[in-house]
């Protein structure tokens, strides 16, 4: 299949919905055979066989990224059906928890940095020496301008995102000898299968403050360009970075923000 990831092999973590299953299915259209995974099989095979109908090719391999065993077998899986690995999207993550420090547990802290900084570094670790031996690759991680900017009621999921940032830096000078390109992605307000509901609820009623204090009327002055993203939105800004075209491209974050973060 022709397309500008023609001949790479691209895994997609959190896969089964909203951006990953975007990326997903973008990247195949795009020539790469992808491995997919996350937590929920079933919707997994969901992008899988939409992915196969348009005449694609999907390796669905259930794994949570917060245990380094899982991930381990998700890399092994990929290399066994498709040979190799190119790409890497770092996109599982958990919604934003609502709360002060004061209002937050020990368990919540932890699930969330668990997915979202330590889940990008197994997945990382576990593919940089398959990208060595293939002379390069792409590492994207799938962050958020919350990485950049104070948010009330958000410090974990914040706090977690601004640990995958740096991350994503540091491999950037750790790995560019080795033409292994690091980059992420900050998506502002984006509408997913996670806060759908939500979503819906604050625009039946677009001046009600809806937690953490903010309504449906806000968040479009929030974002400039008139409207929250949607998850095709992100899958183009990763195309870019996970193509040839972004060759010189490393150690940078993408804002995809609709002007968010330029006011």
């Amino acid at each position: 299949m022709a397309g500008r990831l023609a001949g790479k092999v691209a895994i997609v973590t959190g896969g089964g919905t909203g951006i990953g299953k975007a990326i997903a299915i973008l990247f195949a259209a795009e020539g790469a055979r992808v491995a997919i995974c996350g937590r929920t099989e079933s919707t997994l095979q969901e992008t899988a066989d939409e992915i196969r109908r348009a005449g694609g090719d999907a390796l669905v391999v259930p794994t949570d990224v917060s245990d380094a065993a899982a991930v381990a077998n998700l890399t092994q899986q990929t290399l066994e059906r498709f040979g190799y690995i190119d790409i890497l999207i770092n996109n599982a993550g958990v919604r934003a928890s609502i709360g002060t420090l004061l209002d937050l547990d020990d368990e919540e802290w932890q699930r969330t940095f668990d997915i979202d900084a330590r889940g990008s570094w197994y997945c990382a670790r576990a593919v940089i020496p398959e990208m060595r031996e293939r002379g390069g690759g792409s590492i994207i991680a799938i962050s958020s301008i919350s990485a950049y900017v104070g948010q009330p009621k958000q410090g974990a999921y914040n706090a977690a995102k601004a640990a995958q940032e740096l991350l994503t830096k540091c491999l950037a000078l750790d790995f560019a000898a080795d033409n292994i390109r690091v980059n992420s992605v900050c998506p502002a307000w984006v509408l997913t299968e996670l806060n759908r509901d939500q979503v819906s609820e604050m625009q039946a009623e677009p001046d009600r403050k809806f937690p953490p204090g903010i309504s449906w009327n806000d968040l479009l002055r929030m974002h400039p360009l008139g409207r929250i993203g949607v998850s095709g939105d992100v899958a183009w800004a990763a195309l870019y970075l996970a193509s040839d075209e972004s060759r010189w491209v490393t150690g940078t974050a993408l804002f995809v923000d609709g002007g968010y973060t330029c006011q």
